[in-house]
């Protein structure tokens, strides 16, 4: 089947705080290869303003320098304290799978996300 149009497969996800708690998602895509270097591959660069998810991931970014934590239950528990959440992780995900589908070449997804 090689006329068959490979997709880019999401294999690492970065999430980068700054000093004002705003933070960079960063998704690689394609064929993992740990020799592989990101820089010449297709780069997207979006940016996105969630209040809702930088309070949360605020939230996250403290409790994780405080305590230990049951991550799953945490997330569920920002979930029900932040109802617009999903909707805004479901718009930063979409952005993603958007820019998958149209770069089936291996490559890195970048967004900004501030308030």
């Amino acid at each position: 089947m090689d006329n068959e149009k490979k997709s880019g497969k999401p294999y690492r996800i970065v999430i980068e705080w700054d000093e004002r708690e705003d933070f960079l998602f960063t998704c690689d895509y394609g064929e993992p290869d740990e020799h592989a270097d990101t820089s010449s591959t297709v780069p997207c660069n979006e940016s996105y303003s969630f209040p809702h998810v930088v309070y949360a991931m605020g939230n996250v970014l403290r409790k994780l320098r405080r305590e230990p934590i049951a991550f799953p239950l945490f997330l569920l528990s920002l979930a029900f304290e932040h109802r617009k959440l999903l909707s805004e992780i479901d718009t930063l995900l979409s952005g993603m799978h958007t820019h998958l589908a149209r770069n089936p070449t291996p490559g890195r997804f970048t967004c900004q996300v501030k308030r």
